[in-house]
């Protein structure tokens, strides 16, 4: 057993390294770059531990059998695509459950004091993934694995799921469609590449509110972001008053990510971090996980991951410049906006 009360970890199995697509550049694969980058920066060798792969039980607690069967039988069949985004090779299937194992491993380490956050390194974005279908490059959901499992193996009641990437969480969406003891926040671009995640999509009802939608428009960055946070995720979550928050970071938000038409620098990144981490210290006395989801893979990906991880790891020391004023949308029209989504929000939530 590792020794008690580290102040957050790192979860990786070298079998994620076996499922890492090359950027059109060639800089190198997705995870690889990123576990060069950390190593580097001197965050890898004291915080990160090897995980088991993900029990078949807890998938099947938020995905069907039979999906999960099916993916198993296509990956090994020697399908290369299950669609336009999402590669497979024959052990993709396996690598996605090490990328929920390192999840649930996280949760375990948290719950019984062996560590206070963690950052999870996954092989492939999972968000998208819901409860009998894949896409976008997503297998399984392995956000959604972790939240259920606070719930169940820890009997938790409010579990917060924040989604930070610039695509809409649609699969987590789905699978917590029905379910108040998990709420789900995403920000994300819209109209995106999912078509999901409008500001209506509160919930059926008897569950009304408990799944929220704020939709950005291409331009968005930093001052969106953060008055975001603080006139509308703070307030409901000081409702909620989670026990647990879980964070999908998505690299993709960047405004040199040619991935979405967001325009959030590098600092933003990290001032949006340390929001969530604020939140997380306020309800959850400092429980939080972040799981790795999208963003183009290559040098500015492994950058901004790396410094993520070391917010999240309490050991954030470096600097980067702020983004110039006009490579920022002006967020006038942002009050307007906003109107819209807590006219929608108020049903639920004093906002």
């Amino acid at each position: 057993m590792e020794e008690a009360t580290r102040a957050g970890l790192i979860t990786f199995n070298p079998k994620l390294l076996e499922h890492d697509p090359l950027t059109e550049e060639a800089e190198g694969g997705r995870l690889a770059l990123i576990v060069d980058q950390l190593q580097n920066d001197g965050l890898w060798q004291d915080h990160v531990i090897e995980c088991d792969i993900a029990p078949m039980k807890r998938l099947r607690d938020i995905h069907h059998p039979d999906y999960l069967n099916d993916l198993h039988r296509r990956s090994y069949s020697g399908v290369e695509q299950l669609d336009s985004h999402t590669p497979l090779i024959k052990r993709s299937f396996e690598i996605a459950r090490f990328g929920a194992g390192g999840v649930l491993d996280a949760v375990d380490r948290i719950m019984t004091g062996e560590a206070k956050t963690a950052f999870c390194l996954t092989a492939m974005p999972g968000h998208h993934a819901g409860i009998s279908r894949h896409g976008f490059g997503s297998l399984v959901n392995p956000v959604a694995a972790g939240a259920n499992y606070l719930t169940k193996k820890y009997s938790l009641r409010r579990v917060a799921i924040i989604d930070l990437d610039a695509e809409h969480g649609s699969g987590t969406q789905e699978i917590f469609y029905y379910r108040k003891d998990i709420l789900t926040v995403s920000i994300h671009e819209f109209p995106g590449v999912t078509g999901t995640g409008y500001y209506d999509e509160v919930g059926p009802k008897g569950f009304q509110g408990f799944n929220l939608n704020i939709p950005f428009a291409s331009g968005y960055g930093d001052r969106e972001y953060r008055v975001c946070f603080n006139e509308i995720i703070e307030m409901v979550m000081t409702q909620y008053e989670p026990e647990f928050i879980i964070l999908a970071f998505g690299t993709n938000v960047l405004n040199d990510d040619p991935a979405s038409h967001l325009m959030m620098s590098e600092n933003g990144l990290i001032e949006t971090t340390l929001l969530v981490k604020k939140l997380s210290d306020q309800f959850c006395g400092g429980k939080l996980i972040s799981v790795l989801e999208g963003g183009t893979p290559g040098k500015l990906m492994a950058k901004a991951t790396s410094q993520h991880a070391s917010l999240i790891l309490n050991k954030f020391n470096a600097t980067v410049d702020r983004v110039k004023k006009e490579e920022l949308i002006s967020y006038a029209d942002w009050y307007s906006y906003a109107k819209l989504v807590k006219a929608q929000f108020k049903k639920f939530w004093k906002i």
